[in-house]
């Protein structure tokens, strides 16, 4: 599986949240239902607009605040510096941290993240920490490439 580990600068992200269901199945059919939504309901055309990108750039994903049951998911993009962000956005407060990051050209991060924690955290020599993970989208819809990004420490 292809990976590298990284370490970041803290960062600052803004978006919409939904919560999800932490199951798993479940949540694989709840995630394109909420990114449906932030599309129907003009989130990601206003986040690009605040952004200047086209209205059909791809934007990342952060999934954080795990209770068991449920989890945050945000459709995110990093927060500029003097951005005047309306109320309807939230922000997301990431600190420094080591990152394991897995590309995935195909974009299936779906596919990918069941790969990552039934093949690749059992023989590894790193266990994810509590923080937001990501997903990272690269590209314009229909042309996008994406990356996975797990906050990890050495066991």
């Amino acid at each position: 599986m292809n990976y590298r580990i990284e370490q970041k600068r803290s960062f600052e992200m803004f978006g919409v949240y939904g919560l999800i269901n932490s199951d798993m199945k479940t949540a694989f059919s709840e995630v394109p239902q909420f990114r449906q939504k932030c599309d129907d309901d003009g989130s990601v055309e206003l986040m690009n607009e605040l952004l200047g990108r086209f209205s059909n750039t791809v934007l990342h994903a952060a999934l954080y605040d795990n209770t068991g049951e449920s989890f945050k998911y945000m459709i995110c993009y990093h927060l500029p510096k003097g951005l005047e962000m309306p109320e309807r956005f939230t922000k997301l407060s990431v600190p420094a941290l080591t990152w394991a990051i897995f590309p995935e050209p195909q974009c299936d991060l779906q596919k990918l993240r069941v790969r990552i924690y039934s093949e690749w955290f059992p023989t590894s020599e790193y266990e994810q920490i509590e923080a937001p993970s990501f997903e990272m989208y690269y590209g314009m819809a229909g042309y996008r490439q994406g990356e996975i990004w797990i906050p990890v420490k050495k066991k």
